[in-house]
């Protein structure tokens, strides 16, 4: 009987440390989540606008993503995050500045949020592939899934304090709470050292590459090589080269974008549904998110104590589970009710997230980890044109209807991948 290993992964010193620079940065980020939409939407009373700041933040990740993927895959990883959080901290810190000064505008708001996508698109590529140089191959799907626990840890009694925060004391004092914590979190990163494979990381790649093997037609390509500018256009090529070629990280980037497509947009688009359909406000918002939070967490340590296999499966299952919470989440108008909703949110959430960056990294060679990572941070910042494209049809036919309908195209996706998709739902 395989024994549950579900903290194996903090043996690592190296990951601790890591776990505890992830918390400081997942914290500022839910507080982020809670109070900008929240802030623009009470400032503009506008769906749209909503939409338009998580539009201003995913052009610059989708021009920045492949250049992101290729700046992790050729510098150091923990440097690159350090430097990006580090312009993440002064960015959300000037925020906090002109709203004491009572100077802040929405136009404020557009060209911070601008300025963090470009600096996600650079840097998110490098954290995700920092975990497997942490931890190795055979702690991979433990380190992810207490990464995603960690964060929904954050997730649970985070957004309250932000929402108490902005209820009563004011949005300024919120944002230097977010500045002071994406600092720790800079501080956190520097003992963070490379893992040492060992003779069990080895026969889990052996094992690995047998069961992609298995499942894959065309063969791998490899990193190209060169001269500094010509080099980088050839380590894009490349990159697109492999994803191409190779059929399960294809399959895996593809689902994982139509799933996070249809998924995503409810989250920034909460703070107008609590509202105007619940008739709440900040501390609501806050309550909603934790109930996420605490589905979230029992989630991703289900995810984090799972063995190597069927993997898959409950991926789909999971993205199955997400959708079908969020129509009952547009059809609930009671505060309660919705609360309990969120837990089988963040359930499904938890165990879509956690296991698509585990099933993408596992089937990656390391040498392109950095790329393909870029390429799954690139699906985010589209997903943004989707949340201003539902802003914009909240705006013309209500918040339920707009959020329901993506709601219904996860379900029907998740179902088809099911089904469907055995190059997905059958991956170990």
């Amino acid at each position: 009987m395989p024994s549950v290993r579900t903290f194996e992964a903090l043996n690592s010193r190296s990951f601790r440390w890591f776990f505890v620079a992830m918390l400081a940065q997942f914290s500022s980020m839910h507080m982020q989540m809670l109070v900008n939409p929240w802030l623009v939407f009470d400032i503009t009373g506008s769906y749209a606008r909503v939409g338009a700041i998580a539009l201003a933040s995913a052009i610059p990740g989708l021009i920045l993503g492949f250049p992101g993927g290729v700046v992790a895959d050729r510098a150091p990883k923990k440097i690159v995050v350090q430097i990006g959080q580090t312009v993440n901290a002064f960015g959300t810190l000037s925020i906090a500045v002109l709203l004491t000064l009572d100077m802040l505008t929405f136009t404020h708001l557009m060209l911070v949020s601008a300025l963090q996508g470009g600096v996600f698109a650079i840097m998110g590529p490098a954290r995700q592939a920092l975990i497997p140089e942490i931890v190795g191959p055979r702690r991979l799907s433990n380190a992810i899934g207490l990464n995603m626990a960690g964060m929904n840890v954050t997730r649970m009694g985070v957004p309250a304090l932000g929402g108490f925060l902005l209820a009563f004391v004011g949005p300024a004092a919120v944002f230097y709470v977010m500045a002071a914590l994406i600092f720790i979190a800079v501080i956190g990163l520097i003992p963070v050292q490379k893992h040492v494979p060992t003779a069990e990381d080895i026969e889990e790649e052996r094992i690995l590459a047998a069961a992609a093997g298995t499942l894959q037609v065309a063969p791998r390509a490899h990193a190209g090589h060169g001269g500094s500018g010509a080099r980088g256009l050839a380590d894009i090529r490349d990159g697109i080269r492999y994803m191409s070629g190779d059929r399960v990280v294809m399959a895996l980037l593809m689902i994982n974008f139509f799933i996070v497509l249809m998924s995503m947009p409810y989250m920034q688009m909460l703070a107008g549904f609590v509202k105007e359909v619940l008739h709440g406000g900040p501390e609501q918002i806050g309550f909603l998110i934790s109930m996420t939070g605490i589905g979230a967490l029992v989630g991703s340590l289900v995810v984090a104590s799972m063995p190597n296999r069927g993997r898959g499966k409950v991926f789909l299952v999971s993205a199955l589970i997400l959708g079908v919470a969020l129509i009952g989440f547009v059809t609930s108008t009671s505060i309660w009710l919705t609360a309990f909703i969120m837990l089988a949110v963040g359930f499904g959430q938890a165990g879509r997230m956690s296991l698509g960056s585990i099933l993408i990294m596992s089937y990656t060679k390391p040498e392109f980890q950095g790329r393909v990572m870029s390429v799954y941070m690139m699906e985010f910042s589209l997903v943004s044109f989707g949340t201003f494209a539902v802003g914009i049809l909240a705006e013309m036919v209500g918040i339920q209807w707009a959020i329901g309908s993506t709601a219904i195209a996860l379900v029907l996706v998740s179902i088809y991948g099911l089904f469907l998709m055995p190059r997905v739902r059958d991956l170990p």
